[in-house]
């Protein structure tokens, strides 16, 4: 892609791996020390708790529930590392840390080997310039632990096809690459098998080259795959009479055909998506997508280039296709990309530098646009508000990044100027992180957590929550919740993704206000969370006396602040008591019963 200065010896300096050393640093200490975002966040953190708590590692559990959403590799992983190190917002992460960290490790490790030290470079600073890829390198969900199995699966696959001649070491990649596959499978389902498995059939009859067949190495790979796959489904069907119908026909096949998951998005949702995803190259990207499909080797000759335009084109196709699309899916993506684009070719790329640069300072204007509250609205001006020393950072980063970029390409430098501005997205993506801490309050239930904590009469402290103490979560759920609590919550009123797991053990919930009323009547102490409007509703008649009779109603609609203080009270006749001891942003209120 670009003119080689970094010589014609195939060995890295000494700087590079200062650099390398210090993104490494970087990279994992993001991990740590934010609150968890709901609603990814808080379940896959809480999921592996109660995993390890409870002991049952085969059939995951959310809240107590039965949750056969996903297959449980990545919570079987961060379970692991509780158990080592302890349970924390940054051993939480640590997985999807290391699924990420470990994609930047193959890319290069690809690229020098299909093209050399330049390619491997270059490859490199793009995948790190891809601010999608950094972002959700670091948000704990399921996408950047399949993404690395799934390219862990590509990169073994290529190394054997690349060598045919040695039967030892081709065997050796494909059960490599197979195991890997299977491992995919185990993170999220069967599109841990599709997506592998249609990119080759496409490519071995589009190139024709029929000979892979012949080096896919069925007789040992067939069986580790299935050996790495296969138990988990077995044990969880015989644990769960319902497990084969809801994670195979509910979970695949309908939430790919049907709008049953309330998230279907236009056919296009993922080209904005993309384009802002790999804004600082999205020039290069859109090239080698119109055209990488060229046949770059003779027919019937391993051509990775076309099986990486093939892999990468039918992630963005089949979930487009799909009635559930959420930005993470086409995270599989991003990495082939950046391959595809750092692979060399005739001419040089200085004009696609040039519009990196451009778009990279044009963004930035747009952010110091949104941070000064330009065409916001109240609600939005708060968040803003909230945002600003981090929007105002990340605008600082890619003015000076994509100013130096432009300065480098003036100088005929155009690994400085990619260098510049990859890495200045990658510091974007830093200030973003950093952001987290400010809308706590917005994103995370840590807040009230805290405040349910102080609320407990039985002496709880930092660590979470007496098991005595009832905590209810009244017509929504928060899923970071329980994991601060160290503690599970009972539903009120509530099913959404709980829906299988309530049928399964109904006990575990509290089906309408009704119910819950009675139960709040009996209880010595407990304490709930809810709506104002609920709070209302329930102050008004549901926790009255058989007459109906309420007191004090005036004073539960008595505005609280955040520090926990008890701000008003209901009394019903029967000496019931809502005491609000704080409110939350969304119109949320914990009430305390004593």
């Amino acid at each position: 892609m670009l003119p080689d200065r970094l010589g014609k010896e195939e060995r890295l300096s000494k700087p590079f791996l200062f650099a390398v050393a210090f993104f490494t640093i970087v990279w994992f200490a993001l991990l740590f020390g934010r609150p968890l975002f709901d609603p990814d966040e808080g379940r896959y953190a809480e999921i592996p708790r109660e995993m390890l708590a409870s002991g049952d590692w085969i059939i995951p559990h959310l809240n107590g529930l039965v949750y056969l959403e996903k297959p449980p590799l990545q919570y079987w992983a961060t379970a692991v590392v509780y158990a080592c190190f302890g349970i924390s917002e940054g051993t939480a992460r640590l997985a999807t840390g290391c699924a990420g960290y470990s994609i930047l490790v193959l890319v290069f490790v690809l690229a020098r080997r299909l093209w050399g030290l330049r390619a491997a470079v270059e490859a490199l600073l793009l995948t790190l310039g891809s601010i999608l890829f950094v972002l959700l390198g670091h948000q704990l969900t399921l996408d950047m632990s399949l993404s690395a199995c799934l390219f862990g699966c590509l990169t073994a696959f290529v190394h054997a096809q690349l060598r045919r001649e040695e039967p030892s070491a081709c065997r050796t990649w494909m059960t490599l690459s197979w195991a890997a596959m299977a491992l995919a499978v185990l993170t999220k389902g069967l599109v841990g098998l599709l997506i592998p498995g249609f990119s080759l059939v496409v490519y071995v009859f589009w190139q024709g080259d029929l000979r892979l067949w012949r080096h896919l190495h069925f007789r040992i790979g067939i069986p580790v795959f299935l050996l790495v796959a296969v138990p988990w489904f077995v044990l969880a069907a015989r644990a769960n009479d319902r497990f084969l119908w809801f994670f195979f026909v509910r979970e695949h096949w309908q939430r790919f055909l049907t709008p049953i998951e309330m998230r279907s998005q236009p056919w296009w949702f993922f080209a904005p998506v993309l384009l802002l995803g790999v804004l600082p190259w999205v020039s290069q990207a859109l090239r080698v997508l119109a055209t990488g499909w060229r046949r770059q080797e003779p027919v019937g000759r391993f051509d990775a280039r076309r099986l990486l335009w093939i892999w990468s084109v039918f992630v963005l196709v089949f979930f487009s296709a799909s009635h559930s699309k959420l930005i993470p899916y086409i995270l599989p993506a991003i990495p082939t990309l950046a391959l595809l684009v750092a692979a060399p070719r005739p001419g040089h790329d200085r004009g696609h530098l040039l519009v990196g640069a451009v778009l990279t300072l044009c963004f930035a204007l747009g952010v110091l646009g949104f941070a000064s509250g330009w065409r916001s609205s109240t609600q939005g001006l708060e968040l803003v508000r909230l945002l600003r020393p981090a929007l105002l950072a990340t605008a600082g980063v890619l003015l000076a990044a994509g100013a130096l970029s432009l300065r480098l390409r003036a100088r005929r430098r155009p690994l400085g100027a990619l260098a510049a501005v990859c890495l200045g997205w990658f510091a974007a993506a830093v200030t973003i992180t950093g952001g987290g801490f400010a809308v706590q309050g917005l994103y995370s239930a840590k807040d009230m957590a805290a405040a349910i904590v102080r609320a407990n009469a039985s002496g709880g402290d930092a660590a979470g929550v007496d098991a005595a103490m009832p905590v209810f979560t009244v017509r929504d759920y928060y899923q970071s919740l329980p994991f601060y609590l160290r503690h599970t919550v009972t539903l009120v009123d509530y099913h959404d993704e709980f829906t299988f797991g309530l049928n399964q053990s109904p006990q575990l919930g509290i089906a309408d206000l009704g119910a819950f009323a009675a139960r709040w009547r009996a209880l010595p102490a407990g304490v709930a969370l809810m709506t104002a409007a609920t709070r209302n509703q329930l102050a008004r008649g549901l926790l009255a006396d058989g007459n109906g009779a309420t007191g004090g109603g005036a004073a539960a609609g008595g505005a609280a602040t955040g520090g926990g203080a008890a701000t008003g009270a209901v009394t019903s006749g029967d000496g019931a008591m809502m005491r609000e001891l704080a409110d939350f942003p969304g119109r949320i209120v914990l009430i305390s019963r004593r």
